[in-house]
């Protein structure tokens, strides 16, 4: 990870935001943040001297490039306070280097909605702060950032873990951040060099749960009753049936019947593909938090991914 090269990758992940695509970026800060846009308030008003609405601002995105034209992303209260992406990104940053970080070393990604008013920054960390697992393979600590600029999103800023052999993701409770701040009047987005600071201190703690959830075993009537109640009012039936499923047998399923009227776990299934990094039969409950963090990133919806990624502690600790 830290001789990651510096040129900019354009990444295959397919992403939306209220049902517009999201493309993602990978690369060095210094490069990456030259492709973050910034944007202003202006009046919300018609052409010429018309008459201003002097209840809402109209957001317009600033060319990047001599080629771009500044162009309308939205409209927001007259009492909204604008959070800049790029600022959001340099305030991460900053937090990150008073730990001895060298952020040129390490690597960052970067999800832009088509017209650039959502963000999703995302920066992870050294190989020092990896946790390997009993199965030798490693999650990466990241640091994420979700902003809008047009009031449609609150900002929201979170610690997770990241699993390369299979593309997972997962939050822990212990480091996610409490900022998931409104864009009003009240808005102070310097909280959150604090709250990546506090954040920081607290990544032992995710490493000592998921210790702990490496010594905890399941078994099969536990995952059954487990998927059958939790998983399925939390996540739906179909998706309870999946887990099940690759807990299981370690591949995805589909149903054989849509229509047979059963509980999740015993309903019929076709198996599909082997899941990537998952055992053939979960052992423990570190093996099952794995399947869930399949099923989560496996959302295209980028908020209900990133919500589904924060269900996973609560799940784990409704098993036990």
């Amino acid at each position: 990870m830290e001789n990651y090269e510096s040129e900019i990758e354009l990444l295959e992940e397919a992403s939306f935001w209220r049902t517009r695509e999201v493309k993602y970026l990978r690369g060095k800060y210094a490069n990456i943040v030259k492709h973050i846009p910034s944007f202003d308030l202006r009046d919300f008003r018609g052409d010429g001297n018309e008459t201003v609405n002097p209840y809402y601002k109209t957001v317009m995105r600033l060319p990047l490039s001599p080629i771009e034209k500044v162009i309308p992303v939205g409209i927001v209260s007259n009492t909204y306070t604008l959070a800049q992406h790029l600022q959001v990104a340099r305030l991460c940053v900053e937090t990150i280097k008073e730990f001895g970080i060298d952020i040129n070393k390490l690597q960052c990604e970067l999800g832009l909605s088509a017209l650039g008013e959502w963000m999703n920054f995302r920066i992870y960390f050294p190989d020092k702060y990896d946790f390997t697992a009993t199965d030798q393979n490693p999650l990466k600590l990241r640091l994420e950032c979700f902003n809008s600029v047009d009031g449609s999103s609150k900002l929201v800023l979170l610690f997770g873990w990241y699993r390369f052999i299979c593309s997972n993701g997962m939050v822990i409770g212990e480091t996610i951040s409490e900022l998931r701040d409104i864009h009003n009047k009240y808005m102070d987005i310097s909280n959150i060099k604090a709250m990546v600071a506090r954040a920081m201190g607290q990544v032992n703690k995710d490493k000592t749960t998921m210790t702990q959830w490496q010594s905890l075993s399941v078994s099969d009537d536990g995952l059954s009753k487990w998927v059958d109640s939790k998983v399925s009012k939390k996540w739906g039936k179909k998706a309870a049936f999946r887990v099940f499923h690759i807990c299981m047998y370690g591949h995805d399923v589909k149903y054989s019947d849509p229509f047979e009227s059963e509980i999740p776990s015993q309903k019929k299934a076709i198996q599909l593909d082997a899941v990537p990094g998952s055992p053939q039969k979960s052992k423990n409950l570190y093996d099952v938090s794995q399947v869930l963090s399949w099923m989560a990133t496996s959302r295209n919806n980028v908020e209900e991914k990133t919500q589904w990624q924060t269900d996973i502690p609560q799940l784990i600790n409704e098993y036990r």
